[in-house]
C-alpha cells in the first residue's frame, strides 16, 4: 500500500490519482402539502429525485448548482442528510455513493415557476408519497422510502444497495425514531405566584414569554433535563426538582417532529433562591413574578394551559395528560363536563379512564385526647400553620385504614413504646374541595375520620411535651379564638360532645366541623 507524504504538495498529488468511486446528490422537496417533487428524466426511464453528480465540489455544492442547472431554483435551503447509499462497482461498472438530502425552498414552489433544463428533463410534478416510489424504478425504490422514513426522526439512514445496514444493537436503539423531548419548569415563590420566563427567542406569535426548560439530552431523564435546565438558565443549582405535574403532547408540525414536554413543579422558592436569580446562558432575559391568571394573560395559549393544568394538578395530587395543551380522556385534571356523559347516558368510556375521571377525595384520620384538666391537645406541623387534632393522611396506598392511620398518627407523637389510645369513631367530617386560589386549580374534597383517644394520664401527657408544635386547649376559653381556625374549633366540640352522649349515640356527621341535619 502507497501512504501519501505528510507535505500538502506531495498529499494533493496522490490525492489527484487516487482512485474513489463516483458520488451523486438528490433533493428531497416538499410542497406546503407534504408531496414530493419528482422529475422524469430525458436520458433514462422511470421518474427522480432532482439533483445529480457530484463534480469535484462539496455534496452540498454539488446539490444547489444541479437544483440551479435542472430547475432554476435558487436560495433552497440544503437541510439535514437523509441517506447514504453505496453500490459496489459490479452494479455500474464503478463503485458509487449516493446522497439523500432535505431541501427547503424559501417559501411556496409552484410547478410554473420552475425552469426545467429541457434537454435533460421533460416533466417535474409533486405527487404523495405511495404515488412518488410507485413512479420510481425498483433499484431507487427502497433509498428513497428510507429517506422518507429518516425524515421522520433524527437520525440518517446508512444503506447498501437500498438496504440497511445491519448495526450493533446500542445504534439500533439509537436510530429509532422518536418524539422529542423537552423539560419546562413550573417555579413558584412564598406568596403563590409564578415564574414566567422572558426568553431571547420568539415562543410563537412574537411572544418571548414562556416557562424555564429546554430540550432533554438522549442520556437523561427528563428530571435531570430540567435540573440542569435551571442551572444553565436561571443559576439555580440548589434547589430540587419537585414532582410531575404535566405532560403535553404535541403532533409533528412546523418542524416534522412530535414534542413530549415534562413539566415539574419547582418551589415555593424562598426569597434567597429567588434573589440569587441569575442568566448564565443569555438564553432568558428576565422573569417576572406574576399571579398565576396575570401569567396565564401572557403565555401563549398552549405554554399557558401547561401552566393552567400543571396548576390543578398541582393542588389535587394528580399529574395532568395533554395534548397540545388540552386535557386527555383518562386525564384526571380539567376534563370538561361536556366530555363526560350526562345522567342517564350510557356511560362508553373505558374502564381505567373511568376511574381516572372520578372526582378525588383525600382520607385523613386524627384522634381527640384530652389531658386529665380537661384540655384538648392540639399540634400544628410548623409556625404559621393552623392547630388541628392529631392526625394525618391514610395511606390507602400500602393497605393503611383510617383506624390504623389514626394509631400512627398517635404513636408518632407519643413514641413508638407508648400505649396507642384508638377507641371509637366519633365523626367523620366532610370538607369540601376549595379554589387553591389561582388558575381553575382546586384542592380535593377531604374526608376526615375523628376517634376517640380517650384521656391521657400525667406520664403519657408529659410524653406530649410543652413545645411550639403541641398546645392544650382549653374547650371553653380557648377554641374561641384564630389559633385553631373556626373548622377545627367547630370540630372539636361536637366531637366532644359525642364523646359525652356515649358509645350507643354513634358517630356524628360533619360538614366542615358542623353536624349534619337530617
Amino acid at each position: 500500500m502507497t501512504r501519501p507524504a505528510a507535505d500538502p504538495a506531495d498529499l494533493s498529488a496522490y490525492l489527484a490519482v487516487h482512485p474513489a468511486p463516483v458520488m451523486a446528490a438528490d433533493a428531497l422537496i416538499r410542497d406546503e402539502t407534504g408531496r414530493i417533487l419528482l422529475v422524469d428524466p430525458s436520458y433514462k426511464e422511470g421518474w427522480d429525485l432532482p439533483g445529480g453528480m457530484v463534480d469535484d465540489e462539496e455534496p452540498v455544492a454539488a446539490l444547489e448548482r444541479e437544483l440551479h442547472e435542472e430547475l432554476g431554483l435558487r436560495g433552497a435551503r440544503v437541510g439535514r442528510l437523509l441517506a447514504v447509499d453505496s453500490m459496489p462497482k459490479e452494479v455500474y461498472g464503478r463503485s458509487q455513493v449516493a446522497c439523500v438530502y432535505a431541501v427547503h425552498p424559501r417559501g411556496p414552489l409552484p410547478l410554473e415557476e420552475l425552469s426545467l433544463q429541457r434537454e435533460e428533463l421533460r416533466a417535474a410534478e409533486y405527487v404523495p408519497e405511495r404515488e412518488a416510489l410507485r413512479r420510481l424504478p425498483k433499484p431507487l425504490r427502497p433509498r428513497v422510502a428510507a429517506a422518507l422514513r429518516a425524515s421522520l426522526g433524527s437520525y440518517t439512514a446508512q444503506l447498501r444497495q437500498g438496504r440497511a445496514v445491519p448495526v450493533d444493537l446500542r445504534d439500533h436503539y439509537a436510530l429509532l425514531p422518536s418524539p422529542m423531548t423537552a423539560a419546562a419548569a413550573l417555579i413558584t415563590d412564598g406568596r403563590g405566584r409564578v415564574l414566567v420566563a422572558e426568553h431571547s427567542y420568539d415562543h410563537g406569535g412574537g411572544s418571548p414569554y414562556g416557562l424555564p426548560g429546554g430540550m432533554v439530552h438522549a442520556q437523561e431523564s427528563p428530571r435531570r433535563g430540567a435540573a440542569r435546565e435551571l442551572a444553565e438558565e436561571l443559576g439555580l443549582t440548589e434547589v430540587p426538582v419537585g414532582r410531575l405535574v404535566a405532560v403535553d403532547s404535541t403532533p409533528a408540525r412546523t418542524y416534522g417532529r412530535a414534542l413530549d414536554v415534562h413539566v415539574f413543579a419547582v418551589g415555593p422558592l424562598t426569597d434567597e433562591q429567588a434573589a440569587s436569580i441569575g442568566f448564565p446562558d443569555g438564553e432568558i432575559l428576565a422573569v417576572h413574578w406574576l399571579p398565576p391568571d396575570e401569567a396565564l394573560a401572557l403565555l401563549p395559549a398552549q405554554i399557558g394551559n401547561r401552566l393552567r393544568y400543571g396548576l390543578r394538578a398541582l393542588a389535587a395530587g394528580t399529574v395532568a395528560h395533554l395534548e397540545g395543551g388540552l386535557p386527555q380522556p383518562g386525564s384526571p385534571v380539567g376534563v370538561p363536563s361536556s366530555r363526560r356523559p350526562s345522567p342517564g347516558e350510557p356511560d362508553t368510556t373505558a374502564c381505567a379512564d373511568r376511574r381516572a375521571l372520578r372526582a378525588k377525595a383525600f382520607t385523613a384520620a386524627a384522634v381527640l385526647l384530652t389531658d386529665p384538666a380537661g384540655r384538648v391537645v392540639l399540634v400544628r406541623a410548623a409556625e404559621g400553620q393552623d392547630w388541628a387534632l392529631p392526625g394525618g393522611p391514610v395511606d390507602s396506598d400500602g393497605g393503611e385504614g383510617p383506624r390504623e392511620a389514626a394509631r400512627r398518627a398517635v404513636r408518632e407523637r407519643l413514641g413508638p413504646a407508648a400505649p396507642v389510645p384508638v377507641g371509637r369513631l366519633l365523626a367523620v367530617d366532610w370538607l369540601p374541595g376549595g379554589s387553591a386560589g389561582c388558575a381553575g386549580a382546586r384542592f380535593p374534597a377531604e374526608a376526615l375520620y375523628v376517634y376517640d383517644g380517650g384521656v391521657l394520664d400525667e406520664a403519657a401527657a408529659a410524653r406530649l411535651g410543652s413545645g411550639p408544635g403541641v398546645w392544650r386547649a382549653a374547650p371553653d376559653r380557648d377554641l374561641g379564638g384564630p389559633p385553631a381556625g373556626p373548622v377545627t374549633a367547630a370540630r372539636v366540640r361536637a366531637c366532644l360532645a359525642a364523646r359525652e352522649r356515649g358509645a350507643g349515640a354513634g358517630a356524628v356527621e360533619l360538614a366542615a366541623g358542623h353536624p349534619v341535619e337530617d
